[in-house]
C-alpha cells in the first residue's frame, strides 16, 4: 500500500434573492450588535478571565439553512458555521484539525461563535490517524476545550481516467479534485485495491489495476469523506458506443494504394502494443513545417456504406449530453504541433489540439494507450445542438493539419495510433 502525505436555482426571483440578502445582512448586524452588547456587559459587570470555553454543538450559520437541513454532519475547508456553547467570548485561539483559524471577535458572544474553516487546510499532508484530526479546539487564558467533530474535505471527484482499458498490473492515473486521505479504489466487479499513491494537492491518484477486473463498469475512489460519483468520466473497461475499433468495426476506405504512403491498420507496429487487437497507425517521418495541411498518410475516411454504425441515440439528443471518446498511443515525444481533425461529412469538424496545455506548447506524450474525450457540443465548425446530423452522416474522417505560424511550428515526425472511437452519454 502506498500513501503519500507530503505530498440557485436559476428560476429564483430577484425579489426572493433581495429578501434573502437583506435578511442575511440583518442577521449579521443583529449578531454583531449582540456581541458588542455582550462585551460591554462583561466590561461593566466584570468577568472571569479564567473561564474556559465550552462547546455544546455546531449548526449552520444561517437560521433558514438550519431549519431546512438541521445540524451539519461535517464541515469542510472554507465553510462558515456557528459553534454553540458557553464562555465562547473568552476564546483567544481556535484550531481545526490542528490548523489555526482566524475569527472576528465581533461575531462571538458567550454562547455563539461564527467562524470559518481555513480554506487552505492541507489535507494531503495530514495523517488521518493523527489525534488532532476531526477536532475543534478552543483556547482561552483559563484553558482549552476539544470537541470531536468531522472536519473533512469534500467527496472526491474524478474528472478523467487516463486508461479506460488498462490491464491488470498497469498503472493508470485518475485526475480530479480532493483525491487525498484515500482509503481504497474500487474497480468493476467490486474489486478493491490499496496499491496507489497521490500528491499533497489531491489533483491526481496513480493506481495499479488489480487482477480479475473483467466486467465493464466504473472506478470509484473512497476517502475519509465518502465515495466518488459514477459518471462517463469514471467508465472503465466499457465498450459502450464504439463505432470504430479496427477489428469487427472497421469501415475504412483507404485513399491511394494500401501500403504505399497510406495509414496502416494492424497490431504490429514497433513500440505500440495492441490495446485489444488492431489499431490505426499514422506515420510521417519527414520534417513537417507550418502550413502543411494535407497528407495522404495522415488522413483516414470511414464510410456508412462500409457498415459504419454510429450509436443509435435519438436524433434530438442534445449534443451537450454526448461525448466522443477514443484511445491514443504515441511512442515518443516528437509530435508537438497541429490539429487532429474529427469530421462528420466534411463540415461538422473539431480541431483537436492536445499540444497546447495551460497556454504552453508541449509534445503529445502518452503512457501507452490513453483515453481522451471531446464534447460533441464543442466542435469548431458546423457545431450542432442535436445529435441527428452527426448520427446520419455518410462518412466520418480523421485528418491531420499543421497550421501556419504562429499556431503551427516545425517538428520531426508524426507517429500516432488510434483505437476504440466511441460516443457515450455524459449521464
Amino acid at each position: 500500500m502506498k500513501k503519500q502525505f507530503d505530498t440557485g436555482q436559476s428560476g429564483r426571483r430577484r425579489a426572493g434573492l433581495l429578501s434573502t440578502t437583506l435578511s442575511w445582512f440583518v442577521f449579521l448586524a443583529l449578531f454583531a450588535g449582540m456581541a458588542t452588547l455582550q462585551t460591554s456587559c462583561d466590561n461593566i459587570l466584570g468577568s472571569d478571565d479564567d473561564a474556559v470555553p465550552e462547546i455544546s454543538g455546531v449548526r449552520y450559520m444561517h437560521p433558514d439553512t438550519a431549519a431546512v437541513k438541521g445540524t451539519p454532519e461535517k464541515v469542510g475547508p472554507g465553510e462558515m458555521f456557528v459553534i454553540e456553547g458557553k464562555n465562547l467570548h473568552k476564546t483567544e485561539r481556535a484550531y481545526f484539525n490542528g490548523v489555526q483559524a482566524t475569527f472576528n471577535p465581533a461575531l462571538v458572544t458567550s454562547s455563539h461563535m461564527i467562524i470559518r474553516i481555513p480554506g487552505d487546510m492541507p489535507f494531503g499532508e495530514m495523517d488521518p490517524d493523527d489525534e488532532v484530526m476531526n477536532t475543534i479546539r478552543l483556547v482561552s487564558k483559563g484553558g482549552e476545550t476539544v470537541y470531536q467533530f468531522p472536519i473533512l474535505p469534500p467527496i472526491p471527484e474524478i474528472t478523467r481516467v487516463s486508461k479506460e482499458f488498462a490491464e491488470a498490473g498497469e498503472t493508470m492515473r485518475l485526475e480530479g479534485n480532493y483525491l487525498y486521505m484515500v482509503e481504497e479504489v474500487t474497480f468493476p466487479g467490486g474489486i478493491t485495491t490499496t496499491d496507489f499513491e497521490f500528491p499533497s494537492d489531491g489533483t491526481w491518484l496513480d493506481v495499479v489495476v488489480p487482477d480479475g477486473v473483467n466486467e465493464p463498469g466504473h472506478i470509484n475512489v473512497t476517502t475519509t469523506s465518502g465515495t466518488s460519483d459514477e459518471t462517463y468520466q469514471t467508465m472503465f473497461n466499457d465498450s459502450t458506443g464504439i463505432f470504430i475499433n479496427f477489428n469487427d468495426k472497421n469501415p475504412w476506405n483507404p485513399w491511394g494504394t494500401p501500403g504505399d504512403d497510406t495509414p496502416y491498420v494492424g497490431d504490429d507496429i514497433p513500440g505500440i502494443e495492441p490495446l485489444n487487437g488492431n489499431y490505426l497507425h499514422w506515420l510521417y517521418d519527414d520534417p513537417l513545417t507550418p502550413g502543411m495541411w494535407w497528407f495522404q498518410s495522415l488522413a483516414t475516411q470511414f464510410l456508412k456504406d462500409l457498415d459504419m454504425e454510429l450509436p443509435d441515440f435519438p436524433d434530438d439528443t442534445p449534443t451537450s449530453e454526448l461525448v466522443l471518446r477514443f484511445e491514443v498511443n504515441t511512442p515518443h515525444d516528437k509530435f508537438k504541433s497541429g490539429y487532429i481533425q474529427f469530421s462528420f461529412d466534411w463540415w461538422i469538424e473539431k480541431d483537436w489540439n492536445p499540444f497546447i496545455v495551460g497556454g504552453e506548447r508541449k509534445p503529445l506524450v502518452t503512457d501507452g494507450w490513453e483515453t481522451f474525450t471531446i464534447g460533441l457540443d464543442n466542435f469548431d465548425r458546423g457545431a450542432q445542438a442535436t445529435y441527428g446530423p452527426m448520427k446520419n452522416a455518410g462518412e466520418f474522417l480523421l485528418r491531420y493539419v499543421n497550421p501556419g505560424e504562429p499556431d503551427g511550428v516545425a517538428f520531426e515526425e508524426v507517429n500516432i495510433a488510434f483505437d476504440n472511437l466511441r460516443i457515450v452519454r455524459k449521464f
